[in-house]
């Protein structure tokens, strides 16, 4: 039987023919004389058709795929947008951005991530926190980027530091400024500008000292209780040694000067009877 042209007028009914008997010849059939219809089991060179219900839905503005998709090769897209994604692992070239910005880049974070809640870090090589905290090359500043030594906080443009200074540990100011340390905000003990340190307030509440062990003034190693190495001033009056009475300096009246090469016939010291520079001086004591 010979096939007719497929652009015929009229349509031969399947009651009629037996498809099994016709003979068609290769690209002799166009896709554009078939509208409608099932196909099943469809096959060619690039597509094998197995499924036994819908799977993909190609429409005019998007593919719809009903399950999973399994891409042995690689996927090339110009956008990808997902609402969902779990990967074990997920390897990109430079960035991982979110609309555009850059979040994580392989050894830091993006530009555009200002927040953070990290629970747990590694070592950390340098921490900027800005205009709060610096850390780097062995050296921590409160309110510093170039903290003077090897903990440094700065208040008001003076810097408090602590570090070790000829084998003994430092806690001070850089600079010529007052020092204090007290409690409930109140200078206990304050080292002034030019060095001098007070104990207490001069117009505060009196404050009591408790010292246990040796007082040296003056003297390295005290072997005293009170060991001073000069003279003594008690309520205006001065308590100072020699061979001799004084000859030289202001004196008030009840100054003793005691006699530090006491011998027999000599007296124990001197006592100013009247002040002045250096005032009348008369023995006292009598070594017999």
């Amino acid at each position: 039987m010979a096939l007719l042209p497929i652009n015929k007028i009229e349509k031969v009914a399947e009651s009629r023919v037996d498809i099994r008997q016709v003979d068609v010849f290769e690209n002799s059939i166009s896709g554009d004389a078939i509208v409608g219809g099932k196909i099943t089991k469809f096959r060619s060179q690039g597509i094998d058709d197995k499924a036994d219900s819908l799977q993909l839905t190609v429409n005019n503005d998007v593919v719809e795929i009903e399950k999973d998709l399994h891409v042995k090769g690689s996927v090339r897209v110009d956008n990808l947008q997902y609402n969902h994604a779990s990967v074990p692992k997920l390897n990109v070239q430079k960035a991982l951005m979110i609309d555009h910005n850059e979040v994580l880049w392989k050894t830091e974070l993006g530009r555009s991530v200002k927040k953070s809640n990290l629970e747990q870090l590694g070592s950390l090589k340098n921490l900027n926190v800005r205009k709060t905290l610096y850390a780097a090359e062995g050296r921590v500043g409160v309110n510093t980027e170039a903290p003077s030594a090897p903990f440094s906080v700065n208040v008001g443009g003076y810097e408090v530091v602590t570090k070790m200074q000829d084998k003994t540990t430092y806690v001070g100011t850089m600079v010529p400024a007052p020092f204090s340390i007290g409690t409930d905000e109140t200078a206990r003990i304050t080292c002034r500008s030019n060095g001098d340190i007070v104990l207490g307030q001069e117009d505060g509440k009196p404050i009591k000292v408790n010292f246990y062990g040796s007082v040296g003034i003056g003297v390295k190693h005290p072997q005293e209780s009170l060991h001073v190495a000069g003279n003594i001033k008690f309520q205006d009056k001065v308590f100072s040694s020699g061979d001799k009475a004084p000859v030289q300096g202001r004196w008030e009246t009840g100054s003793i000067a005691w006699n530090d090469k006491p011998e027999i016939n000599q007296p124990v010291g001197w006592v100013c009877v009247k002040g002045g520079t250096p005032g009348s001086w008369r023995p006292f004591g009598l070594i017999s």
